[in-house]
Protein backbone atom coordinates (compact mmCIF):
# COMPACT_ATOMS: atom_id res chain seq x y z
CA UNK A 1 0.00 0.00 0.00
CA UNK A 2 3.09 2.58 0.82
CA UNK A 3 4.39 1.92 -2.34
CA UNK A 4 0.85 2.72 -4.03
CA UNK A 5 1.03 6.26 -2.62
CA UNK A 6 4.70 7.07 -3.55
CA UNK A 7 3.77 6.34 -7.25
CA UNK A 8 0.15 8.05 -6.32
CA UNK A 9 2.66 11.06 -5.17
CA UNK A 10 5.09 10.99 -8.26
CA UNK A 11 2.82 11.07 -10.65
CA UNK A 12 0.33 14.18 -9.39
CA UNK A 13 3.60 16.08 -8.46
CA UNK A 14 4.84 15.09 -12.12
CA UNK A 15 1.56 16.75 -13.55
CA UNK A 16 1.80 19.62 -11.51
CA UNK A 17 5.56 20.40 -12.96
CA UNK A 18 4.44 19.35 -16.43
CA UNK A 19 0.94 21.68 -16.45
CA UNK A 20 2.81 24.42 -15.15
CA UNK A 21 5.35 23.98 -17.86
CA UNK A 22 3.31 25.23 -21.12
CA UNK A 23 5.46 27.42 -22.65
CA UNK A 24 2.57 28.41 -25.64
CA UNK A 25 -0.49 29.87 -24.47
CA UNK A 26 -2.63 27.18 -26.68
CA UNK A 27 -0.18 24.34 -25.71
CA UNK A 28 0.77 21.67 -25.94
CA UNK A 29 1.57 21.37 -22.43
CA UNK A 30 4.51 18.34 -23.23
CA UNK A 31 6.20 17.82 -26.11
CA UNK A 32 9.37 15.13 -26.74
CA UNK A 33 10.33 16.95 -29.92
CA UNK A 34 11.79 19.97 -29.95
CA UNK A 35 10.53 23.69 -31.05
CA UNK A 36 12.67 23.42 -34.20
CA UNK A 37 11.61 19.88 -35.05
CA UNK A 38 7.94 20.71 -34.62
CA UNK A 39 8.05 24.27 -36.98
CA UNK A 40 9.82 22.72 -39.53
CA UNK A 41 7.74 21.46 -42.79
CA UNK A 42 5.16 23.08 -44.88
CA UNK A 43 2.15 24.46 -43.04
CA UNK A 44 -1.33 25.41 -45.18
CA UNK A 45 -3.50 28.36 -43.38
CA UNK A 46 -6.77 26.91 -42.84
CA UNK A 47 -8.57 29.64 -40.57
CA UNK A 48 -7.51 33.46 -39.93
CA UNK A 49 -8.98 35.06 -37.23
CA UNK A 50 -9.16 39.23 -37.04
CA UNK A 51 -9.76 41.02 -33.71
CA UNK A 52 -11.67 37.87 -32.78
CA UNK A 53 -13.63 37.60 -36.23
CA UNK A 54 -13.25 34.54 -38.45
CA UNK A 55 -12.15 35.84 -41.94
CA UNK A 56 -12.18 33.79 -45.23
CA UNK A 57 -9.45 34.40 -46.65
CA UNK A 58 -10.72 36.12 -50.01
CA UNK A 59 -12.62 39.00 -47.62
CA UNK A 60 -8.83 39.79 -47.01
CA UNK A 61 -8.29 41.42 -50.25
CA UNK A 62 -11.24 43.81 -49.38
CA UNK A 63 -8.71 44.67 -46.42
CA UNK A 64 -6.08 45.96 -48.39
CA UNK A 65 -6.98 49.20 -48.57
CA UNK A 66 -7.68 51.24 -51.46
CA UNK A 67 -4.31 52.34 -52.51
CA UNK A 68 -3.23 48.73 -52.92
CA UNK A 69 -6.15 47.56 -54.61
CA UNK A 70 -5.85 50.66 -57.24
CA UNK A 71 -2.75 49.62 -58.06
CA UNK A 72 -4.11 46.41 -58.64
CA UNK A 73 -7.02 47.26 -60.80
CA UNK A 74 -4.56 49.78 -62.30
CA UNK A 75 -2.74 46.30 -64.02
CA UNK A 76 -6.25 45.90 -65.81
CA UNK A 77 -7.63 42.92 -63.33
CA UNK A 78 -11.18 42.92 -61.80
CA UNK A 79 -10.97 42.37 -58.13
CA UNK A 80 -14.02 40.75 -57.41
CA UNK A 81 -12.49 38.06 -60.05
CA UNK A 82 -9.72 36.92 -57.98
CA UNK A 83 -9.90 33.67 -55.33
CA UNK A 84 -7.34 32.91 -53.19
CA UNK A 85 -7.70 28.75 -53.17
CA UNK A 86 -4.29 28.43 -51.00
CA UNK A 87 -1.47 29.88 -48.70
CA UNK A 88 1.24 27.58 -47.25
CA UNK A 89 4.35 28.37 -45.49
CA UNK A 90 7.42 26.29 -45.38
CA UNK A 91 9.65 26.33 -42.29
CA UNK A 92 13.42 24.65 -42.91
CA UNK A 93 15.74 23.77 -40.27
CA UNK A 94 18.33 25.94 -41.42
CA UNK A 95 16.42 28.65 -41.17
CA UNK A 96 15.16 28.97 -44.71
CA UNK A 97 11.81 28.75 -46.11
CA UNK A 98 9.38 29.47 -48.70
CA UNK A 99 6.04 31.96 -48.66
CA UNK A 100 3.20 30.09 -51.05
CA UNK A 101 0.35 31.49 -52.50
CA UNK A 102 -2.08 30.42 -54.82
CA UNK A 103 -5.20 32.29 -56.22
CA UNK A 104 -7.45 31.66 -59.18
CA UNK A 105 -8.11 34.94 -61.56
CA UNK A 106 -11.11 34.66 -63.95
CA UNK A 107 -10.91 30.45 -63.38
CA UNK A 108 -7.39 30.84 -64.33
CA UNK A 109 -4.93 29.06 -61.70
CA UNK A 110 -1.91 31.34 -60.79
CA UNK A 111 0.62 30.91 -58.08
CA UNK A 112 3.77 32.53 -56.74
CA UNK A 113 6.63 31.29 -54.09
CA UNK A 114 8.70 33.72 -52.34
CA UNK A 115 11.85 32.96 -50.19
CA UNK A 116 11.86 34.07 -46.78
CA UNK A 117 13.96 33.49 -43.37
CA UNK A 118 12.64 32.68 -39.88
CA UNK A 119 14.27 32.68 -36.49
CA UNK A 120 13.12 32.16 -33.27
CA UNK A 121 14.00 34.71 -30.75
CA UNK A 122 15.66 33.96 -27.28
CA UNK A 123 12.90 32.32 -25.88
CA UNK A 124 11.37 30.63 -28.59
CA UNK A 125 7.90 32.07 -27.73
CA UNK A 126 7.92 34.68 -31.46
CA UNK A 127 8.83 33.70 -34.60
CA UNK A 128 10.40 36.05 -36.91
CA UNK A 129 9.87 36.09 -40.45
CA UNK A 130 11.45 38.17 -43.24
CA UNK A 131 10.30 38.17 -46.67
CA UNK A 132 11.51 40.62 -49.13
CA UNK A 133 13.12 42.55 -46.95
CA UNK A 134 10.26 43.01 -44.56
CA UNK A 135 10.52 41.32 -40.98
CA UNK A 136 7.69 40.69 -39.26
CA UNK A 137 7.28 39.35 -35.61
CA UNK A 138 4.28 36.73 -34.76
CA UNK A 139 3.95 35.37 -31.19
CA UNK A 140 3.59 31.39 -31.29
CA UNK A 141 0.15 31.04 -29.39
CA UNK A 142 0.07 26.82 -30.48
CA UNK A 143 3.37 24.42 -31.98
CA UNK A 144 2.37 20.92 -32.06
CA UNK A 145 3.01 18.52 -34.65
CA UNK A 146 0.25 19.22 -36.78
CA UNK A 147 -0.89 22.56 -35.83
CA UNK A 148 0.53 26.08 -35.45
CA UNK A 149 -1.32 29.20 -34.31
CA UNK A 150 0.65 33.02 -34.67
CA UNK A 151 -0.74 36.12 -33.12
CA UNK A 152 0.10 39.85 -34.78
CA UNK A 153 -0.87 42.38 -33.16
CA UNK A 154 -0.37 45.47 -34.92
CA UNK A 155 -1.34 49.12 -34.12
CA UNK A 156 -1.63 52.14 -36.96
CA UNK A 157 -3.07 55.51 -36.27
CA UNK A 158 -4.29 54.59 -32.89
CA UNK A 159 -6.48 51.26 -34.15
CA UNK A 160 -4.84 47.69 -32.96
CA UNK A 161 -5.91 44.71 -34.96
CA UNK A 162 -5.07 41.24 -33.81
CA UNK A 163 -4.76 38.72 -36.43
CA UNK A 164 -4.62 34.77 -35.41
CA UNK A 165 -3.23 32.75 -38.11
CA UNK A 166 -4.01 29.04 -37.64
CA UNK A 167 -2.65 26.64 -39.51
CA UNK A 168 -1.89 22.94 -40.33
CA UNK A 169 1.03 20.66 -41.01
CA UNK A 170 0.86 18.77 -44.18
CA UNK A 171 1.87 15.12 -43.77
CA UNK A 172 4.71 14.08 -45.57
Amino acid sequence: MKKYYILLFVFVSVAIIFSSCNKYEEGPAFSLLSVTKRITGTWELKETVINDTVVDLNDMIDMMGEAELDSISDMGFDISQINITAVKVTFEKDGDGNFYFAISLSGFPFTRTEYMTWQFDEEKENVEITIMSEIQIFEILRLSKSELWLRRIEVQDGLTTTTVMKLEKEKD
